[in-house]
């Protein structure tokens, strides 16, 4: 006679089994399947160094995901590596957190540029990058 705890064992496991398979076939492997960066928008859309106490001006990139949350901040670490930069370093520069400053005397408007992966290929591939931007003036 089959001892009915094993065999309770036995088909739970059958059944993880059973759904790791249709979630793998259906492309929803929990394992591989990573929340997507589509879109990212910065924020100050528009900034005056001018009027920011110190001159200095935090950046901050939001993303929509293919899976809550969403929107969402986003801190340039992996799955979603990035960096912000600048149109002319010339007029001001930006640090690896989004504050960017002035060039004392420099004047103009550059453009504050965000861009971090969208975690759209495996590990081993190359991913597509999502860019968001934003002007800042200096005065």
């Amino acid at each position: 006679m089959t001892n009915p705890i094993s065999l309770s064992k036995c088909l739970a496991l059958l059944s993880v089994a059973v759904l790791g398979l249709m979630l793998n076939g259906c492309g929803m492997n929990p394992i591989t399947s990573a929340r997507k960066l589509f879109s990212m928008t910065v924020s100050p859309a528009m900034a005056d160094a001018a009027r920011s106490p110190g001159g200095k001006v935090q950046f901050k990139a939001t993303g929509t995901f293919s899976r809550p949350p969403s929107p969402d901040l986003v801190t340039f670490v992996a799955p979603y590596p990035g960096s912000w930069s600048v149109s002319n370093p010339d007029i001001a520069t930006i640090s690896p957190s989004g504050l960017a400053q002035c060039v004392p005397g420099a004047s103009g408007t550059v453009d504050v540029i965000a861009v971090a992966s969208a975690n759209s290929a495996p590990p081993s591939a190359m991913s597509v990058g999502v860019r968001g931007m934003a002007k800042l003036t200096c005065r």
